[in-house]
């Protein structure tokens, strides 16, 4: 067996022996070009993506690939959500409704009371909610909206809240208390995400935010702080210029100028003073929303929200604040007799995107088994997620990240085509090349090959994956996943007494990029990496610091990597290997799923379970979603994440999953934090 290897490593060689320029000249280009400005950062939004697309598809048919695999196309297209926008005003609106008002006279006819709220004036729809209409739906308030079973606080505890809207305050009980026991800054039960989940799971059929007193407060007081220093600073202008005796015409001047810009300061600051009085919050200020389409979230000014308490409970907003406050005890209470009428629509924005793929044919008894070789090419367009910096709007280029990995794929397949042609003979097994879109939106190119494999998963053996491999430095290269197969650490360790390289290899076959969709499935996977560095989704990832000669020799030990796997008779024997631990913090129990953030249905997709982990210990699998965990119901990934946090490690807990059509309910025993 090991002889045959090494005749593999020989036969491979050959690979390397092109004139190091040519190849560093074919390598550089592609980064350049992929990394140039025109291409706008490959965002998923922008028209730089589809353009990089089609550059690679002819890259593809150019060196021998086939292409055509996708109605004549080497383009495997999928749909995405990039955004959400506020809907027609028409169909966004709100009114509380109540008990009939009084009549002066038997004869006139009752009519309910009516509280219509004004769109962007008195309530704003918000992009952490779906769209729906609202007829007759109760309404309930639920204090700050906080499950917090360690603390021995529950909002919910003695009320049921399916089918009703929920009127929940903003942040934290003793908010800016360092003796209150959520802690003096925001613990996570003062996010949005975390309150929105908890009323979804609770069953609630719409989510009313508004601010809390003590926000409005602290926020008025911090524009206060600064109008009052503007004033002070005019003040001091003012003493300054009478202190000169006989001021010239030029420095008459200049004072009427400063004059003129501090008290255009002062009236900004004044401005900024009463927007801060009670103010609606802005469309994407709780999150762009996830899988809840017919639960609508709103911001609701709290003026408005008095007129309603007032009208139906007799108080205040303000007083049922102060007695959470004081006692920290749950004072959620029906608004009975009351109920919201409305409608909410969010139109959420979808583009067309596509893997680019080519496959390079096997030949013989192991001709119908595939090699998957990937890098993903999508980047951050201007930094609108993902970046290090989200107020910067410059290009981010992604040179290294992820053009770096691209140009090695493309000339991994130009090696193995060549390769084929100087052996005069086939690969014993199939070679596909896929650069993946969406990753950096959560491995979506890859998810979605995986769930629409070109060729059988079960007949896939390995995947080989290169995300940044443009910045080698001290002759270090990573690989991940040497122990997914019982092959492959040997194999990197022989492959290296040609490639020289000072090797770092991670066991473990997860990690936050494409092989992990693999590895999910099953399929040994390794990952390559030169390294982490300051200019990581930062806009100044630009070509002139790739090390094309390092990219180059990475590229060449992958191709030979490949013909290495490819040739030898027995396929690469997968071995279960652990996540790498994260610290969590807090007391979350271990469940060990697998996000598929692919999934665009509701619910809590997931593209496979930890080996050993409750979940898979319970019988979750690769491809389903979970729909409900205990009894919370649950639409996406932040859903299930509050849930969890609700049990504790040794709990056993119902787990009801969409496999297919059908709904089965597991059983999970959790473990404990990771």
């Amino acid at each position: 067996m090991l002889t045959a290897l090494l005749l593999a490593l020989l036969v491979a060689t050959p690979l390397a022996a092109e004139d190091a320029a040519s190849v560093e000249a074919r390598m550089s280009g592609v980064v350049e070009f992929l990394a140039s400005d025109e291409l706008e950062g490959r965002g998923i939004d922008t028209a730089g993506l589809p353009r990089a697309a089609r550059y690679l598809a002819e890259e593809f048919e150019a060196a021998g690939l086939e292409t055509a695999l996708y109605d004549g196309s080497p383009l495997q297209k999928f749909t995405i959500t990039t955004s959400a926008k506020l809907g027609p005003a028409a169909e966004n609106h709100l009114a509380f409704v109540g008990p009939p008002a009084e009549v002066a006279s038997p004869q006139e006819a009752p009519t309910k009371t009516e509280i219509v709220l004004q769109l962007e004036r008195d309530f704003r729809t918000m992009a952490a909610g779906g769209s729906a209409q609202l007829e007759d739906v109760p309404l309930v308030f639920v204090g700050y909206g906080i499950t917090a079973p360690d603390m021995e606080y529950d909002d919910y505890a003695d009320i049921d809240v399916e089918g009703k809207a929920v009127i929940v305050l903003r942040h934290q009980p003793r908010w800016g208390d360092p003796h209150s026991p959520f802690g003096s800054g925001p613990s996570r039960h003062a996010f949005f995400r975390t309150k929105i989940s908890n009323a979804f799971e609770h069953g609630a059929k719409a989510v009313l935010l508004c601010t809390t007193a003590a926000e409005i407060d602290r926020q008025v007081a911090q524009h206060q702080e600064r109008w009052q220093v503007a004033v002070d600073r005019l003040a001091q202008t003012n003493a300054e210029f009478k202190a000169i005796e006989n001021p010239t015409a030029e420095q008459l001047a200049e004072h009427i100028e400063r004059v003129r810009r501090q008290a255009q300061l002062i009236q900004e600051f004044a401005e900024r003073i009463d927007e801060q009085r009670d103010p609606v919050l802005a469309f994407h200020r709780a999150g762009e929303g996830g899988n809840r389409e017919g639960t609508p979230v709103f911001h609701v000014r709290r003026a408005v929200l008095d007129e309603l308490f007032e009208a139906s409970l007799g108080k205040r907003l303000d007083q049922l604040e102060e007695d959470l406050d004081k006692t920290l005890r749950p004072n959620s209470q029906e608004l009975k007799g009351w109920s919201l009428r409305g409608e909410a629509t969010i139109e959420r924005r979808r583009v067309e995107v596509s893997n680019v793929v080519g496959v390079l044919e096997g030949e013989g008894p192991l001709a119908d088994e595939t090699i998957v070789i990937g890098a993903h090419y999508d980047h951050l367009g201007r930094g609108e997620s993902g970046a290090f910096d989200p107020e910067n709007r410059e290009i981010h280029n992604g040179a290294d990240d992820n053009s770096s990995g691209v140009a090695a794929l493309l000339e991994i397949a130009r090696q193995l085509v060549a390769h084929e042609q100087l052996a005069g003979r086939k690969l014993a097994r199939r070679v596909v090349f896929i650069a993946f879109t969406g990753e950096e939106r959560g491995l979506l190119g890859s998810a979605h090959y995986i769930q629409n494999p070109l060729f059988p998963l079960e007949k896939t053996v390995a995947m080989l994956n290169l995300d940044m491999v443009g910045r080698l430095t001290d002759n270090k290269l990573i690989v991940h996943g040497t122990g997914t197969a019982k092959r492959f650490d040997e194999l990197v360790d022989r492959l290296n007494v040609i490639h020289e390289f000072e090797i770092t290899k991670s066991p473990s076959g997860f990690g936050p990029s494409d092989h992990a969709s693999f590895y999910a499935r099953q399929i040994p996977a390794m990952h390559f990496f030169t390294g982490a560095h300051r200019d990581y989704h930062r806009p100044s990832d630009d070509f002139d610091k790739i090390n094309v000669p390092g990219m180059r020799r990475v590229a060449l030990m992958v191709a030979d990597m490949a013909v290495a796997i490819s040739d030898n008779e027995s396929r690469p024997e997968y071995l279960a290997t652990q996540q790498p631990t994260r610290r969590r913090g807090g007391t979350r129990p271990y469940f060990g799923s697998i996000p598929d953030f692919a999934g665009d249905k509701e619910g809590y997709a997931i593209s496979g379970a930890s080996p050993g982990s409750p979940a898979a210990r319970g019988g979750l699998e690769a491809g389903d979603v979970i729909i409900r965990f205990g009894d919370s119901r649950i639409a996406n990934l932040e859903d299930f994440d509050s849930a969890l946090r609700k049990y504790k490690s040794g709990d056993t807990v119902k787990v009801v999953v969409r496999r297919g059509d059908d709904d089965v309910t597991l059983e999970v025993t959790l473990d404990p934090p990771r």
